[in-house]
């Protein structure tokens, strides 16, 4: 189980900061405040794992995945290219 997420230059979020997940966990904010991009990077990161191009470093997506975030210019915060998109996980396993 995944315990602890942090983001940073991922769509709209410049620094999530460390996230601590549980069992149950809400997103609560605004409309337009980066909820919803942190749904689709646990996506990104799960069909990049399901996929079987070992060469892609991040699957982005495409018509046949759970969600399509378009190319690296398109997630990278700001859109600034060259960028660098930092992703941490902490996970453990159920007691």
């Amino acid at each position: 189980m995944i315990t602890e997420m942090r983001a940073q230059k991922f769509k709209s979020w410049l620094d999530t900061g460390p996230m601590r997940l549980a069992p149950i966990t809400g997103l609560f904010g605004t409309n337009s405040s980066g909820k919803t991009s942190l749904l689709q990077l646990l996506l990104m990161l799960k069909q990049t794992v399901d996929s079987s191009d070992r060469q892609r470093v991040l699957n982005t997506g495409d018509d046949r995945t759970y969600v399509d975030l378009g190319t690296f210019y398109d997630i990278i915060h700001a859109h600034e290219i060259p960028g660098a998109l930092s992703l941490s996980i902490a996970w453990g396993l159920k007691p």
